[in-house]
C-alpha cells in the first residue's frame, strides 16, 4: 500500500515536472520570438531618457519588438556605422544626418520602398506631406523618411524692439528692413566693441535659398550651381556685415558668446542677440531657460526682391535609415514609420503627437498636427505655428546628392572665407562649385 502511494506521488511529481518544463519551454520560445532592434542615435544628456521613453512607447504598440537604444556621438557615427556594415554586424536602425544619400551610393543601406508594396507606399504618400520622402529619392528608390525636420526662422526680441522704439508687432519681412533693424538694435560698450548684436547673418544654405538661389541645377541635380548669381548675392550680403560692423569686432563678439543651447547663457536667451536665425527647438529652450518676461516673436526668413517667401532649405537627407545586413528590416521599417505617425491608428497618431511635445520634433503629417495633444501644445507655444506654416507652404528646397557631406563641408569653408573677408563671395563660391563638382563626378564614375 505504501509502495502504491509512493508510486502515485512519483507520478504526480513527474506530471508536474513535465508541465513546468512545458511552461518553461513556452516562455523561452516567447522570449525568443521578441525581436530586439539595436538603434543608434546621437542624442546625449537630457535627451537620452526622452528617446528611451519613445522607445518604450513603441514597445507598447509593438510588444513583439524591443528597442535597444545606443548613443553614438555624432562625430563618431559615420565611421562606426560603415565599419559595422563592413563587418556584417550593423545596427538595425540608424538615425543620422546628413549621410543617407551618400550611404545609398555606397550600398550601405536598404531602400525603404523595397520593404513596402506599391499600394502600401501610395497610401503612405497620401498620408504625409511630400517633403517626408522627396528628399530621399535616389536612383529611383526611396532610402529613408523624414520622421521629423528642423526648420529655420527669424527670432526677434520684442522687449528690445520696444526699448529702441520699434514696433514689436512689425518684424522685418524683407532684407532691407532687416538691415535697418539690425543697425538700430546693435549696441556697443565704452570701447566700441559690440555688446549686443542686432543681427549677424550666417548659414548660407538658408539665406542663399531665401535670395532665390539654387545649389543644384533644377533639371539635373548632378550639376552643381552654388556659384549662381543669387547665391553669390546672398554671400555678398553676409560679408557686408563684416565690412559694416568690422570683421574683427564681429569675431571678438562671437568669441565672447556662450554656445547655442547653453541654457540661460544661450546668446538669444541672454539677449546678446536681438534677432537670430534659429530652429524650432529654440521655442523649447526659451520656455525652459529664459526669464519670465522674455517676449519674442518668430517670422519666416526675410527675403529680397526676387527671393523666396517662406523659404526653407533642407540640406540633409532623411534621419532614419535601415542598414544593409540587418536581420530585421521589416521590424526596423515599423520603427521608422512609427516616427512618422504611421500607420495612422489612433494610438500611433497619439504617440507621434507625444513625440512632438517631448522634443519639438515636428511631424510631416497634417493628421498629427490636428491631434488634441498638439493643438494644446500650439496654444501654449504659438511660435510653432510659424514653422508648421513654412512646411505647409511646400516651398522647401532639398539638397539630394551622394556628395552631400562633402558639399556641406565645402560650403561652410566658402562662407567662412567670404565672411572673414579673405576672398570675395564670387571667388569663394567658384572654388566651392569646382571642388564639389569634381568630387561628385568622381563618386558617379564608381
Amino acid at each position: 500500500m505504501k509502495r502504491k502511494n509512493y508510486l502515485k506521488r512519483v507520478k504526480v511529481l513527474m506530471t508536474a515536472g513535465i508541465v513546468v518544463l512545458a511552461l518553461s519551454i513556452t516562455v523561452s520560445a516567447n522570449a525568443q520570438e521578441k525581436v530586439v532592434l539595436e538603434y543608434w542615435h546621437g542624442w546625449t544628456g537630457a535627451w537620452t531618457p526622452v528617446i528611451a521613453d519613445i522607445c518604450d512607447m513603441f514597445g507598447k504598440i509593438y510588444p513583439d519588438i524591443k528597442i535597444k537604444s545606443v548613443v553614438v556621438p555624432y562625430g563618431e557615427k559615420e565611421t562606426k556605422f560603415l565599419a559595422s556594415v563592413a563587418a556584417g554586424d550593423p545596427p538595425d536602425v540608424l538615425f543620422t544626418d546628413p549621410n543617407v544619400i551618400p550611404f545609398a551610393q555606397m550600398g550601405a543601406i536598404i531602400a525603404v520602398d523595397t520593404l513596402m508594396s506599391k499600394e502600401e507606399m501610395d497610401k503612405f504618400k497620401e498620408y504625409v506631406w511630400p517633403l517626408d520622402w522627396q528628399g530621399n529619392v535616389y536612383k529611383d528608390h526611396i532610402w529613408s523618411f523624414y520622421g521629423f525636420v528642423d526648420v529655420m526662422a527669424l527670432y526677434y526680441n520684442k522687449g528690445i524692439f520696444r526699448e529702441v522704439g520699434l514696433d514689436p508687432n512689425k518684424p522685418p519681412l524683407d532684407i532691407k528692413t532687416l538691415d535697418q533693424y539690425a543697425e538700430k538694435l546693435t549696441t556697443y560698450d565704452a570701447r566700441g566693441n559690440i555688446d549686443r548684436a542686432g543681427f549677424i547673418p550666417s548659414d548660407l544654405w538658408q539665406w542663399g535659398n531665401a535670395f532665390g538661389g539654387d545649389f543644384q541645377d533644377p533639371d539635373d541635380p548632378n550639376i552643381i550651381t552654388v556659384n549662381n548669381p543669387k547665391v553669390v548675392k546672398a554671400l555678398e550680403w553676409i560679408a557686408s556685415y563684416s565690412e559694416k560692423y568690422d570683421v574683427k569686432r564681429i569675431t571678438a563678439f562671437n568669441a565672447s558668446l556662450a554656445e547655442e543651447r547653453a541654457m540661460a547663457l544661450d546668446p538669444l536667451i541672454s539677449e546678446r542677440f536681438a534677432m537670430q536665425l534659429m530652429g524650432q527647438w529654440k521655442v523649447i529652450d526659451i520656455d525652459k531657460y529664459a526669464k519670465e518676461d522674455f517676449d519674442y516673436g518668430v517670422v519666416s526668413l526675410p527675403y529680397p526682391p526676387g527671393g523666396r517667401k517662406s523659404a526653407h532649405m533642407q540640406n540633409s537627407s532623411g534621419y532614419g535609415l535601415i542598414p544593409k545586413g540587418t536581420p530585421h528590416p521589416e521590424e526596423a521599417l515599423k520603427f521608422l514609420l512609427y516616427w512618422n505617425g504611421y500607420p495612422p491608428t489612433p494610438e500611433i497618431i497619439r504617440d507621434r503627437a507625444k513625440i512632438m511635445v517631448a522634443g519639438g520634433w515636428m511631424p510631416l503629417a497634417e493628421t498629427v498636427w490636428q491631434h488634441p495633444i498638439v493643438a494644446d501644445y500650439l496654444a501654449k507655444f504659438p511660435a510653432f505655428k510659424v514653422f508648421a506654416d513654412i512646411l505647409r507652404a511646400e516651398t522647401t528646397k532639398i539638397l539630394t546628392t551622394p556628395a552631400q557631406t562633402y558639399f556641406i563641408d565645402r560650403l561652410v569653408v566658402a562662407e567662412d572665407k567670404a565672411r572673414l573677408l579673405q576672398v570675395t563671395a564670387k571667388q569663394a563660391l567658384d572654388t566651392c562649385t569646382a571642388e564639389v563638382q569634381k568630387e561628385l563626378d568622381r563618386i558617379l564614375r564608381k
